[in-house]
Protein backbone atom coordinates (compact mmCIF):
# COMPACT_ATOMS: atom_id res chain seq x y z
CA UNK A 1 0.00 0.00 0.00
CA UNK A 2 2.52 2.33 0.88
CA UNK A 3 4.66 1.44 -1.90
CA UNK A 4 1.85 2.34 -4.64
CA UNK A 5 0.97 5.38 -2.65
CA UNK A 6 5.04 6.79 -2.99
CA UNK A 7 5.19 5.58 -6.56
CA UNK A 8 1.90 7.92 -7.41
CA UNK A 9 3.48 10.37 -5.42
CA UNK A 10 6.29 10.20 -7.64
CA UNK A 11 4.16 10.38 -10.91
CA UNK A 12 2.14 13.30 -9.76
CA UNK A 13 5.09 15.70 -8.88
CA UNK A 14 7.19 14.27 -12.33
CA UNK A 15 3.96 15.63 -13.96
CA UNK A 16 3.77 18.74 -12.25
CA UNK A 17 7.33 19.56 -12.48
CA UNK A 18 7.29 19.18 -16.34
CA UNK A 19 4.66 21.43 -17.03
CA UNK A 20 6.64 24.02 -14.79
CA UNK A 21 8.52 25.48 -17.41
CA UNK A 22 7.60 28.55 -17.34
CA UNK A 23 6.13 29.18 -14.50
CA UNK A 24 7.93 31.10 -11.59
CA UNK A 25 9.08 29.49 -9.21
CA UNK A 26 9.41 30.80 -5.38
CA UNK A 27 10.46 29.57 -1.90
CA UNK A 28 8.75 29.74 1.60
CA UNK A 29 8.35 28.68 4.68
CA UNK A 30 4.67 27.96 6.43
CA UNK A 31 4.71 27.54 10.72
CA UNK A 32 0.90 26.02 10.96
CA UNK A 33 -1.01 25.03 14.31
CA UNK A 34 -4.57 23.34 14.18
CA UNK A 35 -6.42 22.67 17.32
CA UNK A 36 -9.50 21.20 18.30
CA UNK A 37 -10.99 22.57 21.54
CA UNK A 38 -13.72 19.81 22.46
CA UNK A 39 -16.60 21.38 24.10
CA UNK A 40 -18.60 17.74 24.30
CA UNK A 41 -18.68 14.39 21.97
CA UNK A 42 -20.77 16.51 19.44
CA UNK A 43 -19.65 20.07 19.56
CA UNK A 44 -16.40 21.18 19.27
CA UNK A 45 -14.00 24.44 18.10
CA UNK A 46 -11.15 23.80 15.60
CA UNK A 47 -8.63 26.82 15.05
CA UNK A 48 -5.35 27.01 13.31
CA UNK A 49 -2.89 29.66 13.15
CA UNK A 50 -0.71 29.65 10.48
CA UNK A 51 2.54 32.13 9.73
CA UNK A 52 3.71 32.25 6.04
CA UNK A 53 6.94 33.80 5.19
CA UNK A 54 8.58 34.16 1.60
CA UNK A 55 12.03 33.90 1.01
CA UNK A 56 12.91 31.63 3.86
CA UNK A 57 12.46 33.60 7.19
CA UNK A 58 13.61 36.64 5.77
CA UNK A 59 10.54 38.38 4.22
CA UNK A 60 7.07 39.29 5.12
CA UNK A 61 4.69 36.97 3.66
CA UNK A 62 0.98 36.16 5.17
CA UNK A 63 -0.96 35.41 8.41
CA UNK A 64 -3.75 33.49 8.79
CA UNK A 65 -6.17 33.04 11.64
CA UNK A 66 -9.32 30.77 11.13
CA UNK A 67 -11.69 28.91 13.04
CA UNK A 68 -14.99 27.71 13.67
CA UNK A 69 -18.14 25.46 15.66
CA UNK A 70 -18.10 22.11 14.46
CA UNK A 71 -20.83 19.48 14.88
CA UNK A 72 -20.27 16.02 14.43
CA UNK A 73 -23.15 13.93 13.11
CA UNK A 74 -21.32 11.01 13.90
CA UNK A 75 -17.92 9.79 14.05
CA UNK A 76 -17.09 10.07 10.46
CA UNK A 77 -18.86 13.14 9.77
CA UNK A 78 -18.69 16.26 11.02
CA UNK A 79 -20.05 20.09 9.67
CA UNK A 80 -18.75 23.15 10.46
CA UNK A 81 -19.56 27.23 9.99
CA UNK A 82 -16.27 29.21 10.61
CA UNK A 83 -14.29 32.76 10.25
CA UNK A 84 -10.92 33.54 9.22
CA UNK A 85 -9.19 36.64 8.67
CA UNK A 86 -5.98 36.79 6.47
CA UNK A 87 -3.93 39.28 6.02
CA UNK A 88 -1.23 39.59 3.12
CA UNK A 89 1.39 41.50 2.40
CA UNK A 90 1.63 43.55 -0.95
CA UNK A 91 5.10 44.28 -2.18
CA UNK A 92 3.83 46.83 -4.44
CA UNK A 93 1.95 48.79 -2.17
CA UNK A 94 4.42 48.25 1.08
CA UNK A 95 1.59 47.24 3.09
CA UNK A 96 -1.14 44.21 4.38
CA UNK A 97 -3.77 43.78 3.06
CA UNK A 98 -6.91 42.27 4.39
CA UNK A 99 -9.04 39.44 3.98
CA UNK A 100 -11.99 38.35 5.74
CA UNK A 101 -13.46 34.85 4.73
CA UNK A 102 -16.73 33.12 6.09
CA UNK A 103 -16.60 29.52 5.38
CA UNK A 104 -18.67 26.22 5.51
CA UNK A 105 -18.00 23.03 5.74
CA UNK A 106 -18.01 18.66 5.37
CA UNK A 107 -15.59 16.70 6.51
CA UNK A 108 -15.45 12.17 5.84
CA UNK A 109 -13.26 10.83 7.97
CA UNK A 110 -12.91 7.02 6.62
CA UNK A 111 -13.46 3.81 8.74
CA UNK A 112 -10.54 1.51 7.42
CA UNK A 113 -7.99 3.86 6.17
CA UNK A 114 -6.96 7.04 8.18
CA UNK A 115 -7.99 8.95 5.46
CA UNK A 116 -9.55 13.08 5.83
CA UNK A 117 -12.20 14.53 3.12
CA UNK A 118 -12.94 17.54 3.42
CA UNK A 119 -15.34 20.22 1.20
CA UNK A 120 -15.04 23.61 2.19
CA UNK A 121 -17.51 26.68 0.46
CA UNK A 122 -15.67 30.10 0.70
CA UNK A 123 -17.30 33.25 0.51
CA UNK A 124 -14.06 35.78 0.56
CA UNK A 125 -13.75 39.97 0.75
CA UNK A 126 -9.82 40.49 -0.49
CA UNK A 127 -8.93 44.52 0.27
CA UNK A 128 -7.51 46.55 -2.45
CA UNK A 129 -4.26 48.32 -2.18
CA UNK A 130 -4.82 52.24 -3.03
CA UNK A 131 -4.21 53.38 -6.24
CA UNK A 132 -2.60 56.66 -5.11
CA UNK A 133 -0.10 54.36 -3.43
CA UNK A 134 -1.02 55.77 0.16
CA UNK A 135 -1.39 53.81 3.11
CA UNK A 136 -4.75 54.54 3.86
CA UNK A 137 -7.36 52.10 5.53
CA UNK A 138 -8.72 49.32 3.17
CA UNK A 139 -12.26 51.16 1.30
CA UNK A 140 -11.84 48.92 -2.08
CA UNK A 141 -12.87 45.36 -1.11
CA UNK A 142 -13.56 42.77 -4.02
CA UNK A 143 -15.66 39.46 -3.70
CA UNK A 144 -14.93 35.81 -4.38
CA UNK A 145 -16.78 32.59 -3.72
CA UNK A 146 -14.31 29.75 -3.71
CA UNK A 147 -14.74 25.67 -3.17
CA UNK A 148 -11.96 23.48 -1.88
CA UNK A 149 -11.72 19.87 -1.81
CA UNK A 150 -8.68 18.58 0.66
CA UNK A 151 -7.32 14.74 1.03
CA UNK A 152 -5.25 13.96 3.25
CA UNK A 153 -4.04 10.22 3.87
CA UNK A 154 -1.91 9.13 7.13
CA UNK A 155 0.40 5.76 6.97
CA UNK A 156 1.47 4.60 9.91
CA UNK A 157 5.14 3.05 9.85
CA UNK A 158 5.94 -0.74 11.11
CA UNK A 159 8.67 -2.37 12.64
CA UNK A 160 8.72 -5.96 12.94
CA UNK A 161 4.46 -5.79 12.48
CA UNK A 162 4.56 -3.24 15.13
CA UNK A 163 3.41 0.05 14.63
CA UNK A 164 5.32 2.88 15.83
CA UNK A 165 4.54 6.58 16.58
CA UNK A 166 6.34 8.10 13.50
CA UNK A 167 4.00 8.68 9.83
CA UNK A 168 3.96 9.52 6.95
CA UNK A 169 1.29 11.68 5.04
CA UNK A 170 0.11 12.42 1.55
CA UNK A 171 -2.34 15.72 1.29
CA UNK A 172 -3.47 17.21 -1.47
CA UNK A 173 -6.10 20.19 -1.97
CA UNK A 174 -7.34 22.02 -4.95
CA UNK A 175 -9.40 25.60 -4.91
CA UNK A 176 -11.84 26.74 -7.55
CA UNK A 177 -13.39 30.23 -7.77
CA UNK A 178 -17.37 29.98 -8.52
CA UNK A 179 -19.86 32.41 -9.51
CA UNK A 180 -19.64 36.02 -8.89
CA UNK A 181 -16.06 36.43 -8.44
CA UNK A 182 -14.40 39.96 -8.38
CA UNK A 183 -11.44 38.04 -7.42
CA UNK A 184 -10.38 36.30 -9.88
CA UNK A 185 -12.89 35.23 -13.46
CA UNK A 186 -10.55 31.99 -13.70
CA UNK A 187 -11.84 28.88 -12.66
CA UNK A 188 -8.85 27.11 -11.57
CA UNK A 189 -7.21 28.74 -8.16
CA UNK A 190 -4.72 27.19 -6.44
CA UNK A 191 -3.46 23.41 -6.03
CA UNK A 192 -2.00 22.04 -2.81
CA UNK A 193 0.12 19.28 -2.88
CA UNK A 194 1.71 17.93 0.39
CA UNK A 195 4.31 14.78 1.31
CA UNK A 196 5.04 15.07 5.59
CA UNK A 197 6.91 12.81 7.88
CA UNK A 198 5.50 12.89 11.45
CA UNK A 199 5.71 12.05 14.89
CA UNK A 200 2.52 10.94 17.12
CA UNK A 201 3.50 12.12 20.93
CA UNK A 202 -0.24 10.73 21.97
CA UNK A 203 -3.71 10.30 21.37
CA UNK A 204 -4.15 13.90 21.24
CA UNK A 205 -0.84 15.59 20.22
CA UNK A 206 1.34 15.05 17.21
CA UNK A 207 3.82 17.03 14.52
CA UNK A 208 4.86 16.64 11.03
CA UNK A 209 7.07 18.44 8.42
CA UNK A 210 7.97 17.92 4.74
CA UNK A 211 7.80 19.52 1.68
CA UNK A 212 4.62 21.08 0.49
CA UNK A 213 4.46 22.27 -3.73
CA UNK A 214 1.41 25.09 -4.55
CA UNK A 215 0.77 25.93 -8.21
CA UNK A 216 -1.02 29.44 -8.12
CA UNK A 217 -3.01 31.25 -10.77
CA UNK A 218 -3.93 34.75 -10.53
CA UNK A 219 -6.42 36.25 -12.83
CA UNK A 220 -3.94 37.29 -15.62
CA UNK A 221 -3.39 33.98 -15.99
CA UNK A 222 0.39 33.88 -14.72
CA UNK A 223 1.42 30.63 -12.45
CA UNK A 224 3.77 30.39 -9.21
CA UNK A 225 5.19 27.36 -7.79
CA UNK A 226 5.98 27.74 -4.60
CA UNK A 227 8.44 25.46 -3.27
CA UNK A 228 7.18 25.16 1.29
CA UNK A 229 8.97 24.04 3.76
CA UNK A 230 5.62 23.04 5.82
CA UNK A 231 5.84 22.24 9.61
CA UNK A 232 2.72 21.57 11.52
CA UNK A 233 1.37 20.79 15.08
CA UNK A 234 -1.85 19.12 15.74
CA UNK A 235 -3.48 19.50 19.05
CA UNK A 236 -6.86 18.25 20.44
CA UNK A 237 -7.90 18.91 24.30
CA UNK A 238 -10.73 19.30 26.16
CA UNK A 239 -12.50 22.81 27.28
Amino acid sequence: MIKKLLCLLLLVFAVRMAGAQDITHLYQNWYTYFGTAKINSKWAVPFDIQLRLRDGISDKGQLLMRGGLQYSLNKQNHVLLGYAYVPTYNNTADSWLPEHRIFEQFIHKSKKVDMTHRFRLEQRWVGQPDPTGNHKPVTNWKYGNRTRYFNRTQLAIKHKQTTTPFYVALQDEIFLNLWGNQISNLLFDQNRFLVAAGYQFNANLKADIGYMNQLLQVTTGAKTMNHILHLSVFHTFEL
